[in-house]
């Protein structure tokens, strides 16, 4: 599994400054009339920005325990809320409100299109990268794109799996197509050993090479 710090994956930060809370969290006047529009009370409402703004930032719903102490209190205080009042996420409402975001937002919700997507972009860069992470990142690079919606980390980690070995696969089975007898030959006997060599030829060609020793010569 590839790591998620490795890649472009989107992440909520434990730790923010007071100008990142400003300039991603604070709640403009025509996101607030919008959910007003859609949730009803001051939890539901503080409850339906916090999940809106984050899902700005991050391109998919976080789960609430991931989201920073310091992100509820800042849209709190955009709302003019008592200090004491706690966002609910789970309410009977919370898809609904998860679908308005997504509408008004644009973003089409991960499923089969974004899933082909990202599945397309990944077996393109396969043709020319093969580190996980990169292909990872070449597919969120996509979706971002495309206004899709993020899957969750490991969704993405296996397909970026499934579609390498496919990639693979196809190249071993291109260079297996155009050897000759003789050369297949000659690589299997890479692998031989015997009582005389204790180590196979392919074992040899795996070997660093030796570091050359340089001397200094300042002769003019």
């Amino acid at each position: 599994m590839a790591a998620i710090e490795r890649t472009a994956y989107p992440r909520l930060k434990k730790n923010l400054t007071r100008r990142e809370l400003r300039e991603v969290y604070t709640i403009t006047t025509e996101e607030n009339q919008f959910a007003h529009s859609v949730a009803r009370g001051p939890i539901p409402i503080l409850s339906f920005l916090i999940m809106m703004k984050c899902f700005q930032r991050l391109g998919y719903f976080p789960r609430p325990k991931d989201i920073p102490a310091s992100v509820i209190s800042h849209i709190r205080t955009c709302l003019h809320l008592p200090n004491d009042t706690e966002p609910n996420f789970q309410t009977k409402a919370l898809y609904r409100h998860q679908k308005a975001i997504r509408e008004y937002l644009k973003v089409t919700p991960f499923g089969k299109m974004p899933l082909d997507i990202a599945a397309t972009a990944i077996y393109k860069a396969a043709q020319v990268m093969n580190n996980p992470a990169d292909l990872i990142n070449v597919a969120i690079a996509e979706l971002i794109k495309e206004r899709c919606e993020l899957p969750a980390f490991s969704t993405l980690d296996r397909l970026t799996r499934r579609v390498r070995t496919v990639v693979n696969y196809q190249f071993f089975n291109k260079v297996l197509t155009r050897l000759s007898v003789k050369e297949k030959s000659k690589l299997d006997q890479l692998l031989d050993t015997s009582k005389q060599l204790q180590k196979s030829d392919y074992n040899y060609l795996k070997d660093l090479p030796k570091s050359q020793i340089y001397k200094p010569d300042y002769r003019g």
